[in-house]
């Protein structure tokens, strides 16, 4: 299976299985080609409704020094119909799910959706999309993002940060220290090596927990590892390790948040480490 037919087939798999008051919240799902805004718009209305059309809309710009490929878009686009009014297609009624009501269980159920565990779905905007005195429309965007690496970091083999915390290790640079010296009117410079220096290497990305309590659980552990200054064996994403490493800080980027969807509590963090030897 191709990359574009296994994304496709995942996203649709997830909104086919959408369930609400006992039941599957779209009645037709289908993958469709971003053609004419109009022509997609009728068919999506022919459709039996509730409905969604998931559309793959080629890949974002991508790194233009290195002429790297960007990251696949894609577009989910809802339709609710109600016989009675514009406000029960929208918002739900008896008998009737409201489009804005698929977007957010879509949403839901999308975003951060695993795609053959190297890759993610993220929700990028998402907005009314038309419709009239009987239908309403809803379309959501969203990225294919890669995975910042194959593996959960680790320290001493534990994860520290929680299983859906999201995070990047960046590894700096390794330094040697001499002492120099030279002697008048001989060309050059005489060097005495000291060995190396302290390596940083920091996570760097956003802690994520289901309540305020779980998160302040883990922020505490890794002020706890602060303290204690133990050293231990640093797993990055790409399966390299460092060894001899302490936990030097842990900082908190920014005020602690909610995610609007999920409810979990967030926290953009700092956890810097230095390797010894």
């Amino acid at each position: 299976m191709g990359e574009w037919q296994a994304i496709e087939t995942a996203v649709s798999a997830a909104l086919a299985g959408l369930t609400g008051s006992g039941g599957p919240l779209l009645a037709t799902v289908r993958g469709r080609t971003a053609v004419d805004r109009k022509v997609l718009v009728a068919g999506l209305l022919r459709e039996r409704l509730p409905a969604a059309y998931v559309m793959l809309g080629g890949r974002d710009t991508g790194d233009k020094e290195y002429r790297q490929a960007g990251p696949v878009m894609l577009t989910v686009l809802f339709a609710s119909r109600s016989e009675r009014c514009e406000q029960d297609a929208r918002l739900g009624g008896a008998g009737v799910t409201g489009v804005t009501t698929l977007a957010e269980s879509a949403a839901t159920a999308l975003r951060g959706l695993d795609l053959d565990g190297h890759r993610r779905l993220m929700l990028v905007d998402e907005r009314p999309a038309g419709g009239d005195e009987a239908t309403a429309l809803w379309e959501q965007r969203y990225e294919v993002r890669p995975r910042p690496g194959d593996y959960v970091p680790l320290f001493n083999g534990y994860p520290l940060i929680g299983a859906s915390s999201v995070v990047e290790v960046h590894v700096g640079e390794l330094k040697r220290a001499a002492s120099t010296f030279a002697f008048p009117g001989v060309d050059g410079v005489f060097e005495r090596f000291a060995g190396t220096r302290e390596r940083p290497i920091v996570w760097r990305g956003q802690l994520r927990a289901g309540d305020n309590a779980a998160l302040n659980m883990i922020e505490q552990g890794l002020e706890d590892l602060v303290r204690e200054g133990r050293p231990g064996m640093v797993f990055d994403p790409w399966a390299r390790t460092f060894g001899d490493c302490v936990v030097s800080a842990f900082k908190r980027v920014g005020p602690r948040t909610r995610d609007d969807l999920t409810g979990q509590a967030l926290q953009n963090f700092e956890l810097e480490f230095i390797q010894l030897l």
